[in-house]
């Protein structure tokens, strides 16, 4: 049932649908990392923070990726190689800059200021862009060859669950070091 309404709002309002879906998986990520990982309850539950995650998925997220999906498709050729070359454009010339506009938004949204979030990419980026060459080039080979283009951004937010809750806690976790 839950699933049929689900697909009849991708078919009817996609990018909608997507928005939607994106925020509530981000924000579960990070809800998963606050009680999971983080071992914090109710009196210690940042709702701010997992509210940034929702805001960030729902707002840039995933409107960028399903704009990005549309330019990723238009690439044609023999079928058995296009998302090859899918995959190796969206790892070496999107996913970079990608990370670094999340990573920084996600200060500016604890409202940390331009420079602060700006050092804070740059001291983060690296290891979260090499650690995200770990999981992404296999995810969207799978994505690229078998999922259609309207269901790519919610494979990649069911995968970002998990891929959130690292980011989550690699940020917080390197946000609670600088303020020791």
């Amino acid at each position: 049932m839950l699933i049929r309404l689900f697909q009849r709002s991708l078919q009817k309002r996609p990018l909608l649908t997507q928005i939607v879906a994106s925020g509530v998986i981000s924000g579960a990520g990070d809800a998963f990392t606050q009680v999971a990982f983080e071992k914090r309850n109710l009196k210690t539950y940042d709702f701010e923070r997992t509210g940034r995650f929702f805001f960030l998925a729902s707002a840039f997220i995933a409107p960028c990726l399903s704009k990005w999906f549309k330019v990723l498709e238009r690439i044609k050729g023999n079928p058995k190689i296009i998302p090859l070359a899918r995959v190796a454009i969206d790892q070496i010339a999107f996913a970079p800059v990608f990370n670094a506009i999340i990573l920084v938004n996600l200060r500016l949204l604890e409202r940390l200021g331009f420079e602060t979030s700006w050092r804070k990419m740059k001291e983060d980026w690296w290891t979260i862009y090499t650690s995200s060459l770990k999981v992404w080039p296999a995810v969207q080979i799978i994505n690229f060859y078998l999922i259609p283009l309207n269901m790519r951004v919610i494979i990649i937010q069911l995968v970002a669950f998990f891929w959130n809750a690292y980011l989550s806690y690699k940020t917080q976790t390197a946000l609670q070091h600088d303020l020791m």
